[in-house]
């Protein structure tokens, strides 16, 4: 018979720590998460303490273990946890939130995962560069899950092109970043190689369009945006920068970099990030 969330709570004694590490691990958080992100997260000082860790929330039934069964040279073998049902009925309860939209699918498909990693492994690098009383915070973050939600459908703007065609707009996710009383609003694309070049273009161009239109005020309260679109290759870098160049209209807006150049020590500080028209790269907040 499964335990009950407040039986659950008096027998385990979770700490607010650990409701905020069950948190990242719902949808409306970063949901797929192994220990290299948690440790960078600042969870776990070392991999042997992750492991006890999630073990204890793996007995208790409020995490799930899954396995990637694809392995690439861009992502390496790992146990990745997820937030059980359980898991959400107790957070929600313990938190007193509604536990709709905290778990997902049990069985989510490979691709799905490998793409939820990816943005795990951008957020879980950026929160431990923003870490140690740095100048620059992070002060929003909404996942894919959370812009859907918010929409309640996916947002479509008008192909400048075409008016008769509609372009979808869903960022992997949106966050900000304050430094100096300066607040700068990013939408992340995380590209895992499987996406035709059209298909890449066709997303920027509704980019373009949301801004044109001002839907960025409307659908998401921003101001103003810049999209941070991060692949596999320096070659496809390349090829979006053409074909972004090609559209003529708001360049700066986005910003490219490659997974491998993308860590805790770079992500912010160090000028990674290309723009369509220029030969120099720039750092994040340039």
């Amino acid at each position: 018979m499964e335990q009950q969330p407040s039986t659950l709570k008096d027998q385990i004694g979770l700490s607010s720590r650990d409701l905020d590490l069950l948190m990242d691990l719902s949808l409306k958080g970063y949901r797929y998460l192994n220990c290299g992100h948690l440790r960078l997260l600042g969870y776990f000082p070392e991999e042997s303490a992750c492991k006890d860790g999630i073990t204890r929330l793996l007995d208790a039934g409020l995490v799930m273990r899954l396995f990637l069964p694809i392995v690439t040279q861009e992502m390496a073998s790992d146990d990745v946890y997820i937030l059980s049902r359980l898991g959400a009925r107790f957070l929600a309860q313990t938190r007193e939130i509604s536990p709709l939209g905290l778990a997902g699918p049990a069985r989510p498909s490979p691709l799905f995962m490998e793409h939820g990693i990816k943005i795990s492994d951008f957020m879980c690098s950026l929160e431990a560069a923003l870490s140690g009383g740095q100048e620059t915070r992070l002060v929003n973050w909404k996942s894919e899950f959370v812009l859907k939600a918010i929409r309640a459908r996916t947002v479509k703007d008008s192909n400048p092109w075409d008016p008769s065609k509609k372009l979808p707009v869903i960022p992997d996710g949106l966050f900000s970043l304050e430094t100096n009383s300066r607040v700068e609003h990013y939408s992340l694309e995380a590209d895992r190689g499987t996406m035709g070049i059209e298909s890449i273009r066709r997303k920027m161009l509704a980019y373009v369009a949301l801004f044109r239109q001002g839907l960025h005020k409307t659908a998401y309260g921003l101001p103003h945006f810049r999209v941070l679109l991060v692949t596999t290759t320096p070659y496809r870098q390349d090829r979006f920068r053409a074909a972004l160049r090609n559209i003529g209209y708001c360049q700066n807006m986005f910003l490219f970099t490659i997974w491998k150049k993308v860590s805790s020590e770079t992500i912010v500080t160090e000028p990674i990030w290309m723009k369509a028209n220029s030969q120099s790269p720039v750092r994040l907040l340039d």
